[in-house]
Parts: structure tokens; C-alpha cells; sequence
């Protein structure tokens, strides 16, 4: 995503608005674009991609890129606020009143006070992370903030927003994470794509164990149902646990499910995307997982019902994904002594206009696996705090990659990983990433 331009439009809009002025049939080139509106080469050329994507321009052999007719686009007036929170997983710190409205632009806060004052407009959404001066600085300007990382927001920030009656919304992911986000759910939508919540596939009529129950219920259960996993709850319908076949093994069938039952269980409400829930399941190695509003049980997802659904999304071409489960759908997840290993391919989706695997490409994979490191390890929920590369080489389109993850080091608030990438034995990446622990 750009920031945008003192006049509110960014160079990449600029550029796609001017295409949808010309005529059909209008032959096109990146240097006349880039000449006429007093763009970079490499602007011009990524917005006539982008404008391909949406069917503005072809390129057509021997001819070159020429303007085509085209439907009518659908705009992002609609992603509104409510939308952005979900897209991003966040949450609404205050402000609730506010999430029907689309915001104005969007703008990055990785700028000086000075600089970032020229791009503020009333109802902006600003990105920013733990910058309190910036943060004051968008709410003198009404507009809206987007805190991320999860980073604790300043008492006098809320109280401020709340006396402007503006939004705070804060999210799990870095900056650069959620703009991604939001840039590529901006491309489903423009494309008329939907994303698919974990809601519209959950099964709702679920088999379940009280608390009281035995662990000869459970079997009287699994015979009466063909089924061997089955959330615990207690008698307000709280989730407090799994039971699975593992657990009962070598069990007296007079014991309490409560004694055997797994209690580390992961849980999702019903608006999580469904591609996050997917990768929590290949990175966890869950095969059900309830899900809960509140912790109330409301329904259940297995991993066969993800597969099935994702099988469906395959013929539906309007059905979107978001970028980070593009990046990392064909990566797999093995086994390795001293932490764990990833190998996938680097595809097309994943490189720059120079032919290489994006910078976007290697911080997320390289954050992905020290997550899974810090899971798989220690059973730690992390964020990303600091990404240092030590050591970066170009990863072309078709290389096979192994990613190693290992935990050097973790104590009560911190984890430390060392990520290394190799393709046919050479190190092509090398990266130390610094954590936040949110939850052991």
C-alpha cells in the first residue's frame, strides 16, 4: 500500500484513475505513463500490472499493453471500518460508533511529525506502532488509529480519541504485516472476492462431553458416534477442555474425563478467517477445534472440514485469500533436532518486478517460522518485536527453500529465534527475531 500525496490521491491511484480516462484500444507504455504523470518507471509499471489484474489493459503479443472495455470496478468505498478490523483480526478500543464509516485514506506513520502532518485529512485511518507523539498527532487531525503489534495504547491516547469521539483499533500484526493485509483484502475486493469466516463452515450441531462425565462416557460416545474428539464443557457451556482417544488409552472407564482431558485447547471465535485458522491447524497439528463466543461453545471445525471447504473455494473464483497464506500455503512444516523446518518453493506470487523473492516475501516467512519455532518448542504465543537480517542473498521463482527456526533464548516476557534459509545448501538468508510473549 502507498501513502498518499498531499492532495489526498496516491501516484499509484493517479495512475490507475488516468488509464480508466483513456480511450479503448489506447496503446499504453510505462514510459509515457511515467513521463506524462511524472512518475518512477517502476510506479508506472506496477500500477498498468495492477490495471491488467482489474481488466482495464492487456497486453496482447506484438502489439503491446492497449486500453480494453471493461465492467464497471467495485470501489473501496465499501470497506469500511468494521471491515478493516476483521481483514486485520484487531479490536475496537474505542470508538464503536465509528465503524460503519470508511475512512478517508490511509496513511503510514513511518514518517517525521512535519512530514506525516501534510497527509492527515479528517477521518484518515493512520497505521502506527508504539508512537505516542504520532498518535496525537492523527487525533489532532481526527482522524482514526490503527495501533499494531498489540502494542499497549497510552491511557491519555483513548481518553483523547473518546473526547473526539474517533476510533482506536489495535491489531496482532506489525505494520507492515497489516498494511499487507489490507492490501491485498483491497484486491479482493476491487476483484469482487469474499473472504470466508470460520462461521460459514462450522458445524453447530456438536457432540460434546459435560464435566462430570466418565471416561466410560466417552466411550459409550465414540461407539454412539463414530467420533473420538470431543470438547469438555462445563455446565454454563464453557469450554474447558479436549478429550481424544490418546487421552483415554490405558484409562480406567470410571476415571473423570476432567483427569485425562488436554486443557491446553485452541479455540477460535466464529468471524476468524478461515485461511488463519487453517495455518494454526497445520502449525499445531490440531485436527478439531471448537469454536466459541465467549468461550461458549457454539461449534466445531475439524481439519476435514477446511480441507473440504477449501476445495469448494478452488471452483469459485470470487473466493479470496489473504497474502501471508499465499506466502506460506506450499511451505510444510518437518521435523528438526534443534527446533523445526519449513521447505516450500518460492513462487511466482511471491517475487518483485525484479524476478526475486520480495522483501515482504522473506520477512514473513522468516516471522512465520519463529512463531512456529517459539509454538512448537516452548507452547509460546509471540510477536514479532525486532527482525534483524544478518545475511540476504536473491531467491529466484522455482527455488526450493529449507527454512530452520531454532529458540536461543526465551524468558518471562522475551523470546529470541535464529531463522537461516538455505536453497541446495547454500544460506541465502540468516535473520535473529526478537519477541514479544503474549501467552504461555
Amino acid at each position: 500500500m502507498e501513502v498518499v500525496s498531499a492532495s489526498g490521491i496516491t501516484k499509484h491511484e493517479l495512475i490507475i484513475r488516468h488509464l480508466k480516462s483513456l480511450e479503448v484500444k489506447t496503446k499504453i507504455s510505462v514510459r509515457q505513463i511515467a513521463k506524462e504523470l511524472d512518475v518512477s518507471e517502476g510506479t508506472a509499471y506496477r500500477a498498468i500490472k495492477e490495471a491488467e489484474a482489474q481488466g482495464l489493459v492487456s497486453s496482447i503479443p506484438k502489439v503491446g499493453t492497449i486500453r480494453i472495455e471493461s465492467k464497471e470496478e467495485k470501489g473501496i468505498e465499501d470497506l469500511t471500518l468494521r471491515e478493516i478490523v476483521k481483514i486485520v483480526e484487531g479490536e475496537v478500543l474505542t470508538g464503536q460508533g465509528n465503524l460503519g464509516i470508511p475512512p478517508a485514506n490511509f496513511v503510514i506513520g513511518s514518517y517525521s511529525p512535519k512530514i506525516l502532518k501534510r497527509y492527515l485529512v479528517k477521518n484518515s485511518l493512520v497505521f502506527v506502532g508504539d508512537q505516542p507523539e504520532l498518535q496525537q498527532l492523527a487525533l489532532q487531525a481526527e482522524a482514526h488509529l490503527m495501533v499494531t503489534a498489540a502494542l499497549k495504547v497510552p491511557a491519555k491516547i483513548i481518553q483523547a480519541a473518546r473526547k473526539k469521539r474517533l476510533s482506536v483499533l489495535s491489531c496482532p500484526y506489525n505494520t507492515f504485516e497489516t498494511v499487507t493485509m489490507l492490501n491485498r483484502a483491497i484486491y479482493d475486493l476491487l476483484t469482487e472476492k469474499e473472504l470466508i469466516y470460520v462461521e460459514n463452515i462450522m458445524v453447530k450441531d456438536v457432540f460434546y462431553l459435560p464435566a462430570e462425565a466418565t471416561v466410560g462416557d466417552w466411550h459409550k460416545m465414540s461407539a454412539k458416534t463414530g467420533h473420538s474428539r470431543f470438547p469438555v464443557v462445563d455446565k454454563n457451556m464453557m469450554v474447558v477442555g479436549m478429550v481424544t482417544a490418546v487421552d483415554v488409552t490405558s484409562a480406567d472407564r470410571q476415571a473423570s474425563v476432567l483427569s485425562v482431558m488436554t486443557k491446553d485447547v485452541l479455540m477460535v471465535e466464529p468471524r476468524t478467517l478461515l485461511t488463519h485458522l487453517s495455518r494454526m491447524l497445520v502449525w499445531e497439528g490440531f485436527e478439531l477445534v471448537p469454536i466459541v463466543k465467549g468461550k461458549k461453545l457454539v461449534g466445531v471445525v475439524s481439519r476435514q472440514d477446511i480441507l473440504a471447504a477449501f476445495q469448494q473455494t478452488q471452483k469459485q473464483p470470487h473466493v479470496g485469500e489473504t497474502v501471508d497464506n499465499l506466502v506460506m500455503s506450499g511451505f510444510k512444516l518437518e521435523d528438526w533436532d534443534k527446533g523445526i523446518k519449513l521447505s516450500g518453493e518460492i513462487s511466482q506470487f511471491m517475487i518483485d518486478e525484479d524476478g526475486t523473492a520480495s522483501p515482504g516475501t522473506l520477512v514473513t516467512i522468516i516471522s512465520t517460522a519463529a512463531y512456529i519455532a517459539a509454538r512448537k518448542q516452548y507452547r509460546l504465543d509471540t510477536l514479532v518485536h525486532n527482525l534483524s537480517l544478518q545475511h540476504v542473498r536473491p531467491l529466484a521463482v522455482g527455488d526450493q527453500t529449507e527454512v530452520y527456526a531454532q529458540i536461543l533464548h526465551w524468558e518471562k516476557k522475551f523470546c529470541l529465534a535464529d531463522v537461516s534459509i538455505y536453497c541446495q545448501g547454500n544460506l541465502k538468508a540468516k535473520a535473529l527475531v526478537s519477541s514479544r510473549i503474549v501467552k504461555k
